[in-house]
């Protein structure tokens, strides 16, 4: 594969992460009430109908979470259905603003610019993609049965193609720079923390109640291990749980998740260290410490993948964002008064419910 498809590849990957935020929840068609040929949006006046919201919204819905919308609301009544309802508007509305509204807006933008979308190459990529799903006859067949067919599907991939090429066109009018990264590894550095972490085996002796008898056993065993017989080979013998198996193997752990006294004392080794009798409420353990990795930073070196899907992530959201406020968006259906588009919060339902007089709500 061509290191331009590779790039292709991976930006196509984030994208479908960036967007699939906004359809985590399984959707209820009915909750717009509204009809399949109803308007949902105009877009500088093109129209995206309810219908293929509908389709579409069925099709991620399924392709993302395994559900049809609806399936999450079987055996929920009173307020948890309620509450389920909301949240399927809201996910529903924030699926409208960032699929169906970007969708038009950027391809509206290249027919703008002269530059037409899709060429031949994204063409076949789009139809390659549909005729994929839809060569399977039993998922063509469900599909269908749920009220998707191949112009919704396509339309969804079309997104993606049309997100895609956008994505590249502006990072190729703006290159991510050696200072930006800086800037940005500077502005997320805790996102880049490393707890202290430790790798370690153990030897334990199980007994609750540390009784004499069992602390004699450990303590034979130390002694051995104090003579220069191997970690490894005692702890199949003689350790009491699953890990003696591999020989004593527990793997990694950070803070928390170790009992404390255990912790404690695996924290207070260095690599090749072998502590002292520890006691817990499984009983009695003798711990050897492997490795160790202080609580640090990732170097900028070791994160710039990150980093440059942060930056681009962010210089997607701004140039759509651009888009947005020069555009003429007309949205039918219930809309939050501060923001005039539909509600996507649970604080912004209620204030498209009660304008002027939203309660406060917990989401």
């Amino acid at each position: 594969m061509s290191k331009t498809k590779r790039r292709r590849v991976r930006r196509q990957q984030m994208i479908r992460g960036f967007i699939a935020i906004a359809v985590i929840a399984a959707v209820i068609l009915t909750v717009w009430q509204i009809g399949l040929g109803s308007n949902v949006v105009k877009v500088n006046g093109t129209s995206v109908r309810s219908g293929l919201v509908n389709g579409v919204e069925a099709f991620l819905s399924y392709y993302q979470t395994g559900q049809w919308p609806g399936d999450s609301l079987k055996g929920k009544t009173g307020e948890e259905l309620d509450m389920a309802l909301d949240m399927a508007l809201v996910a529903r509305n924030s699926m409208i603003q960032s699929i169906f509204v970007q969708s038009e807006l950027i391809r509206q933008d290249f027919k703008a610019q002269g530059n037409p979308f899709p060429n031949e190459t994204e063409a076949e990529e789009i139809q390659g993609s549909v005729d994929s799903l839809f060569s399977n006859v039993e998922l063509a067949r469900l599909l269908r049965s749920n009220g998707v067919n191949r112009s919704h599907v396509e339309y969804y991939f079309t997104y993606l193609s049309a997100l895609t090429r956008f994505m590249d066109d502006v990072m190729e009018a703006d290159p991510i720079t050696d200072d930006d990264e800086l800037q940005y590894y500077s502005m997320y550095l805790p996102y880049f923390q490393t707890p202290l972490s430790v790798e370690a085996s153990h030897i334990l002796i199980m007994d609750p109640d540390h009784t004499p008898a069992k602390r004699a056993e450990i303590e034979a065993i130390l002694e051995r291990l104090n003579e220069g017989e191997d970690f490894e080979e005692l702890a199949i013998m003689y350790s009491d749980d699953g890990s003696a198996e591999q020989g004593g193997y527990l793997g990694s752990f950070g803070a928390g998740q170790m009992v404390a006294p255990f912790e404690e004392a695996a924290f207070a080794l260095q690599p090749g260290e072998i502590s002292g009798i520890v006691e817990t409420e499984f009983g009695f353990h003798i711990i050897l410490l492997l490795d160790r990795t202080e609580e640090g930073y990732a170097t900028i070196d070791e994160v710039r993948s990150q980093l440059a899907e942060m930056i681009a992530a962010d210089r997607l959201t701004a140039a759509v964002t651009v888009l947005m406020d020069a555009a003429n968006i007309q949205y039918f259906g219930m809309i939050t008064p501060s923001t005039g588009k539909p509600p996507i919060s649970l604080s912004e339902l209620e204030e498209a419910r009660n304008p002027g007089g939203a309660e406060e709500v917990t989401e």
